[in-house]
């Protein structure tokens, strides 16, 4: 292939390789000073998918932003489909990352410019697909190119072929399941970039792409925050969020993303961080489009209308936004703000009340205590906000619960292992998915429940999967018995025995419970 021309472009050198073909280094052939990343598709092998490339990739190249790779050509050479892109003299973040984990810094410029290409593309009805760290290019300005937009779609693995493992540590939940990929799910696929990005792993890992995509599906990867010290605490719940298995929880759009980052610049430079942004290097040329217009500018063939003031030095229009500018100024400091005793008491009835609606409330009032007051109310504070965030980790996981709709004894039987799993009963999950395993192992329709079960017992027969029973803290179960001992003394005996019993109910298969619970019996 080297030497060979290939459309208008001839090929100079082999610059990487994937799953679905070979990309090369190309010259123009009518301008030899311009380079092309041309994609020549050696393992699609179905002719139907080949002939209407030109088609497919038509959305593709109407795609024009500063940080989306720009695709320049397509069509066929002999027999197999290619496709050239502009070339990008950098360096893709899997090869960044050889070197070790981003700054958080860096990792924050790579989600603004990421999230404007996703924004452009989007709203044009394009998804990426297959966001991972091999599509990001960094120039040695800082700029980022998204590569290979829309390629997935056209290009979608041959059936029967699953992902590779690589790109598999980034698909959505929703891919694992068979459902359709929308907006969300590619916000979904960036959270897991910036994840590896910012802890120098992915957020999952594993063995084989069924382990892989159940873990996508059922697991909670790692709080970044834990692997990264200075990681600030805005960026590690912004991860998290974008990583959110429900899609309904993630941001609606890139746009909504943008402004999130924006509302976390702000309050990092409130705390003294210094922060580069990206510049927008070129404005959105649709949106540049619709300024005449929007302006009250003359389109092309339009009828001239007569020349008028600007806007800008008419007194209607200036004054008042110049007492406004004033009063912007003047007020913050003629304003008292709340003293830390307000804060907390308003904050108080939001945090102890019912509705889960309002706990979130809560965090405006804790918030600015928190950032003014620093030395007020410092464990009241830690313990309102853990309140806050333990019950509305609840409050989704009993929702999350009661969509589990299973319509078989399989699929059952794999969510009961799943919960017994969950709150640490490894044995009872273990014998959950054995019998699941054994028992629908050859009915083809439980396939899916048997692959997941078998995957969770991986997991469980790892090291470190179980926690040991005697390595659990048993303060809290003394402390229960301690309470049972005091009530028998006071002549309370059923409330007693009623301590004792949920002890025993609770800990089931617990022998260092049940025996700390006859022994305080005897006595």
């Amino acid at each position: 292939m080297l030497g060979a021309r290939v459309g208008n472009w001839f090929v100079e050198v082999e610059i990487g390789r994937g799953p679905l073909g070979v990309v090369y280094r190309a010259r123009g052939f009518d301008e030899p000073e311009r380079f092309a990343a041309v994609k020549v598709f050696t393992e699609v092998r179905d002719p139907a998918a080949v002939q209407r490339i030109s088609a497919e990739l038509l959305p593709l190249q109407r795609l024009d932003h500063a940080n989306i790779a720009k695709a320049l050509d397509c069509g066929t050479h002999g027999g197999l489909a290619f496709v050239a892109t502009e070339f990008i003299d950098g360096t893709d973040c899997a090869k960044r990352l050889e070197s070790g984990r981003l700054p958080w810094r860096e990792v924050l410029s790579v989600a603004v410019q990421a999230a404007r290409a996703l924004k452009h593309a989007h709203n044009r009805n394009v998804l990426h697909r297959d966001l991972k760290p091999a599509h990001l290019v960094l120039t040695d300005d800082g700029t980022l190119k998204v590569l290979a937009f829309g390629l997935a779609k056209v290009f979608p693995p041959p059936p029967g072929h699953s992902p590779a493992i690589g790109s598999s540590a980034y698909l959505p939940p929703e891919a694992a399941s068979g459902k359709p990929l929308t907006r969300r799910s590619d916000l979904y696929s960036l959270g897991g970039v910036l994840y590896t990005l910012a802890t120098g792993r992915p957020p999952f890992s594993a063995g084989s792409v069924v382990e892989l995509m159940h873990k996508q599906c059922y697991t909670l990867p790692e709080r970044p925050a834990l692997l990264v010290n200075d990681l600030p605490p805005e960026v590690d719940e912004f991860i998290c969020t974008l990583l959110d298995k429900n899609p309904a929880r993630r941001p609606g759009t890139a746009g909504a993303l943008l402004e999130e980052l924006e509302r976390i610049r702000g309050k990092l430079e409130r705390k003294g961080e210094k922060l580069t942004w990206p510049m927008k290097l070129t404005p959105d040329t649709a949106e540049m489009a619709a300024l005449p217009a929007a302006l009250g500018g003359v389109g092309e063939g339009a009828e001239a209308q007569p020349e008028t003031r600007p806007l800008f030095k008419r007194p209607a229009i200036v004054i008042p936004l110049f007492l406004l500018v004033v009063a912007a100024l003047v007020l913050p400091f003629a304003w008292p703000s709340p003293s830390a005793d307000e804060l907390f008491s308003s904050a108080r009835p939001l945090i102890e009340s019912e509705n889960p609606d309002d706990w979130d409330a809560a965090e405006k009032y804790l918030e600015p205590l928190a950032r003014k007051y620093p030395d007020r109310y410092k464990d009241e504070v830690a313990d309102a906000r853990r309140k806050v965030k333990d019950r509305r980790e609840l409050r989704r996981a009993i929702g999350d619960g009661a969509k589990a709709d299973p319509r078989t004894d399989a699929a059952r039987g794999y969510l009961r292992g799943l919960r017994l799993a969950q709150i640490g009963e490894h044995a009872q999950a273990r014998a959950a998915w054995d019998g699941v395993v054994t028992a629908f192992g050859p009915v083809k329709s439980e396939a899916r429940w048997v692959e997941l079960a078998r995957a969770g017992l991986a997991l469980l027969a790892q090291p470190g999967a179980q926690v040991p029973h005697q390595l659990l803290d048993r303060e809290p179960v003394r402390a229960a018995l301690e309470r049972a001992k005091e009530l028998d003394t006071q002549g309370r005996g059923a409330e007693a025995r009623a301590i004792r019993d949920a002890l025993l109910a609770l800990a089931e298969g617990d022998p260092v419970v049940r025996q700390m619970v006859e022994d305080a019996r005897k006595k």
